[in-house]
């Protein structure tokens, strides 16, 4: 019988730092948008990993305390200079409030509809143009889709990393 065993694949250690944009979309209202600086942590062994980190944005009326921090698990391949990148993410937010109604909707409709945001949300990661050169790493609009879990399904959260780089250690 012959007992065949590949070698463990080497850690990887990357941080990040890059620029976001997000949305909270509900059926009759929506943010207006925010956007800011990120930071992020991610280790991986083989093709299997974690990550976290934080987002950061301006204060508003919307979103007084404008912090979001995730942790998330990742699935990558390495396809050469290719490493797209996939996974659940799981946060906290305090970037889920919804804006200002319509001017002809009752604002009681507005404050039941941003009661469902929630501070807690998952989603699912994505970055599908993301290339490795040497120790460096660069994601172009990587893609956040989830929801609230206070009221799952009733709010949609999209967030996009416009562009993030990274250094590998």
């Amino acid at each position: 019988m012959t007992l065949l065993s590949a070698p463990l694949a080497a850690a990887d250690h990357v941080v990040t730092v890059g620029g976001f944009g997000h949305t909270t979309l509900a059926s009759f209202a929506s943010s207006p948008g925010q956007t800011g600086p990120s930071v992020g942590w991610q280790y991986t062994r083989g093709a299997f990993g974690i990550g976290a980190g934080v987002r950061a944005a301006a204060p508003s009326a919307i979103a007084p305390l404008p912090l979001e921090g995730y942790l998330r698990g990742v699935f990558t391949v390495v396809l050469g200079a290719w490493e797209p990148l996939l996974g659940p993410e799981l946060g906290v937010s305090g970037l889920m409030g919804l804006g200002l109604p319509p001017p002809m909707r009752p604002r009681d409709l507005n404050r039941a509809e941003d009661a469902r945001t929630g501070v807690v949300y998952v989603a699912f990661h994505t970055e599908a143009a993301r290339f490795r050169f040497g120790r460096f790493l660069v994601s172009l609009l990587g893609v956040d889709v989830g929801t609230g879990l206070s009221a799952a399904g009733t709010v949609l959260r999209v967030s996009l990393d416009y562009v993030t780089v990274g250094v590998r250690w």
